[in-house]
């Protein structure tokens, strides 16, 4: 039976992330990573530039040829992982092969969400979440066809554009009243629309998909609440995403729409790691743990993660939701609470001659979102207070000016600010920056990543 010190479910950003945590603490190890999909690591937010032909395969990649190799992992493609024994230290693959290990990362991710609409089982649909799917769509689109997408969400979003790149007519169906209904407001929502609409993307919302008629293979007919058609030649069904838990909760471990986990992404068992999509780990804006499926997030808590199952106890410093995304050239950047949810949070917003739109979210003095499109110069700073939970009482009056920026703090904070970025280093968990606070504190430096 294989024994290995280190174990990774999973191959994307957290698993990749956290091995190279471990291998920067632990050179000596025996590591193994369990993938399902048989490519080596990959950036998933890139399939649709893939599609539209913006990104070679080679592009994908999110690590070098010889990665694995040169890590010293042991990189097991096309295996799955189908039980976990986590009292005995065990695993089992798909073809019945028990491998023993003595601290394990689960990063499995998330799955489609497939919404139980009539006649869907009948159609060979698309989920777009993956490679294979993109693969999938580029052969399919081989000649211009109509397509449909299901789900105004940003996988939805960015497969449509992908779809229209390829030359096909494309139709969006959104059962809210508006496209990326999450990460955007309803004026920023306005102008993705227009620009879909001026590219001839139909867009639908406030509509549900009743039922489908299956026309054979990849063709049918979408017919709506109210009655009207959708003829397609090719369906992408993108209504959200859910954490993959299933292999935890079968393995007893505590999952609550998300594996739980503690500070130093451990789950409730000691030697059980868990980071990215299936994950519910310190939201810095909610002030509680959530599910932030998002690549970055993903990244950061891997890293965490790995350096903890190394024996280096860092807390994770926690993530917001944060989304950066462009749609046939506009440009759009939105962090922490876009929608805030009662009149307890102040809303500032700024629409430019140019028609760039600039909005900030407070909570008190407390910066807790942001929303820019179309010029999104230094709307990283932005994100940065967001991400320290900075006070910025003293500069609120210039949060959406274009030129915000470190010449608007204190001298002292920005003297802080900039040491910081120079030794590249972030705050720790809850520990608030102020705009308006003076000296760096004594104590500054503890328990940071390194």
């Amino acid at each position: 039976m294989k024994s290995y010190r280190y174990a990774v479910i999973g191959n994307s950003a957290a698993a990749v992330n956290a091995c190279d945590a471990i291998r920067s603490l632990d050179g000596e190890g025996s590591l193994a990573v369990f993938s399902e999909e048989r490519y080596r690591c990959y950036s998933r937010p890139l399939i649709s530039y893939l599609v539209a032909g913006e990104v070679s395969a080679h592009g994908m990649y999110y690590r070098p040829a010889r990665y694995y190799q040169n890590m010293g992992i042991d990189f097991h493609a096309g295996v799955k992982v189908t039980s976990l024994d986590p009292a005995g230290h065990l695993l089992v693959t798909r073809e019945g092969e028990k491998v023993k290990w003595r601290k394990l990362l689960l990063a499995t991710g998330f799955r489609p969400f497939i919404p139980p609409i009539e006649g869907l089982e009948e159609v060979d649909y698309l989920t777009f979440v993956d490679w294979d799917d993109a693969k999938r769509m580029l052969r399919l689109t081989a000649k211009p066809v109509a397509s449909l997408v299901i789900g105004a969400g940003l996988i939805g979003m960015k497969a449509a554009e992908a779809l229209h790149a390829r030359g096909s007519a494309v139709t969006v169906v959104e059962k809210m009243e508006r496209v990326l209904p999450l990460a955007l407001d309803e004026r920023a929502s306005a102008m993705v629309s227009e620009r879909c609409r001026r590219e001839n993307i139909g867009i639908i919302t406030g509509q549900s998909v009743s039922r489908l008629e299956p026309r054979g293979g990849h063709r049918g007919k979408a017919v709506l609440e109210d009655g009207s058609e959708v003829p397609f030649d090719l369906l992408v069904v993108a209504v959200g995403v859910r954490p993959r838990v299933e292999l935890a909760e079968e393995a007893g471990l505590e999952c609550a729409g998300g594996v739980l986990v503690d500070k130093h992404q451990r789950t409730s068992h000691e030697d059980v790691f868990a980071a990215g999509d299936a994950v519910k780990a310190m939201d810095l804006v909610r002030g509680e743990p959530a599910v932030n499926a998002l690549w970055p997030i993903a990244a950061l808590q891997g890293k965490y993660a790995g350096m903890n199952m190394a024996g280096r106890e860092v807390p994770y410093p926690g993530g917001n939701s944060m989304n950066a995304v462009e749609f046939f050239g506009l440009p759009v950047l939105s962090a922490g609470v876009v929608n805030p949810p009662d009149a307890t949070y102040e809303v500032i917003t700024r629409q430019g001659d140019d028609g760039d739109y600039r909005k900030v979210v407070l909570r008190g003095d407390v910066l807790v979102g942001m929303l820019v499109a179309g010029n999104i110069e230094r709307a990283g700073i932005l994100t940065s207070l967001i991400q320290e939970r900075a006070n910025v009482r003293r500069v609120k009056g210039f949060l959406l000016e274009e030129g915000f920026g470190h010449i608007h703090f204190p001298r002292s904070v920005r003297e802080e600010r900039i040491i910081e970025a120079v030794a590249g280093l972030p705050k720790p968990a809850g520990e608030k920056a102020g705009a308006g606070k003076g000296k760096a504190r004594a104590d500054r430096g503890k328990g940071r990543a390194r």
